[in-house]
């Protein structure tokens, strides 16, 4: 039997800080849906969570 590998998520937070920008730049976004989480933690007020892999590449993309 082979283990699957759990994907690391970054918080709103974390990721924010992963790509240069605020916490609030990132929330305005996802309003806007310019962006989407790849999860939400349940709740009306759950966390947004993203890849980690993700980062870099936005990161190229946040700066242009």
């Amino acid at each position: 039997m082979t283990e699957t590998e759990t994907p690391e998520y970054l918080t709103l937070r974390e990721y924010a800080d992963a790509i240069g920008k605020s916490t609030r730049t990132v929330q305005r976004w996802l309003a806007e849906g310019i962006i989407a989480s790849d999860a939400k933690l349940p709740g009306p007020t759950g966390d947004h969570l993203f890849l980690a892999d993700r980062a870099q590449a936005d990161r190229q993309g946040a700066s242009s």
